[in-house]
């Protein structure tokens, strides 16, 4: 039984415009960011970072009004940790396990690009 389609020859025809092949293209570090959030007493939003260990000014965190801004904001202090320590050539301080959300925590997984 012939399993080709005529879609698989039609995209081995097309030539690649960009000239990108599987050996030249640009690797991008992806990380996942961890963040823990939660309403406070209040009303604002909180989120720390849960699996990157703070640097001498302590643990990634913010509070804002809507978890929207609160996570904008978790995330570039992470991505710019992240350049530092990879432009310093130094270890990642990932926290492997990351301790348990407190319990009117919620977790929110965030994928980072550098």
């Amino acid at each position: 039984m012939n399993t080709s389609s005529s879609t698989d020859s039609a995209n081995s025809d097309r030539p690649n415009p960009l000239g990108i092949t599987r050996d030249s293209k640009p690797t991008v570090p992806a990380f996942s960011c961890i963040v823990y959030v939660c309403k406070t007493a209040d009303g604002t939003i909180r989120g720390r970072v849960a699996n990157l260990a703070g640097d001498d000014s302590g643990e990634i965190s913010a509070t804002g009004n809507s978890e929207r801004d609160v996570l904008l904001n978790v995330t570039r202090e992470f991505k710019a940790r992240v350049l530092t320590m990879r432009g310093e050539n130094q270890e990642i301080a990932w926290i492997d396990p990351p301790q348990p959300p407190s319990e009117n925590e919620q977790v929110r997984f965030v994928p980072v690009h550098l």
